[in-house]
């Protein structure tokens, strides 16, 4: 087996899997929502079946939407002197 130091993991040399292998996962980028639950949500809401593409769209929405409403919820909890962000912050944020 060919052994390759892995500069992502601090010079961590793993014998047991191969060098792209590890690139990939350790590389790639996840999601703020999961996708399961966003599939979920779409067939809760009526879906029979929803495509993988559709789920990714959906996850960016609703990723970009929740960013929106924790700065502003961030905000307001700022202005009120608190470093701590409560339920009604987040509740004023989403109107």
């Amino acid at each position: 087996m060919l052994r390759q130091k892995c500069t992502r993991t601090k010079g961590v040399v793993f014998d047991f899997l191969p060098f792209d292998f590890i690139g990939g996962i350790m590389g790639r980028k996840t999601s703020t929502i999961p996708k399961a639950s966003v599939a979920r949500i779409l067939i809760k809401a009526g879906a029979k079946r929803v495509s993988e593409g559709g789920v990714a769209a959906f996850t960016e929405v609703l990723t970009d939407i929740a960013v929106k409403i924790s700065a502003k919820s961030a905000d307001i909890a700022k202005h009120a002197g608190r470093k701590t962000v409560h339920e009604g912050d987040v509740r004023l944020a989403s109107k």
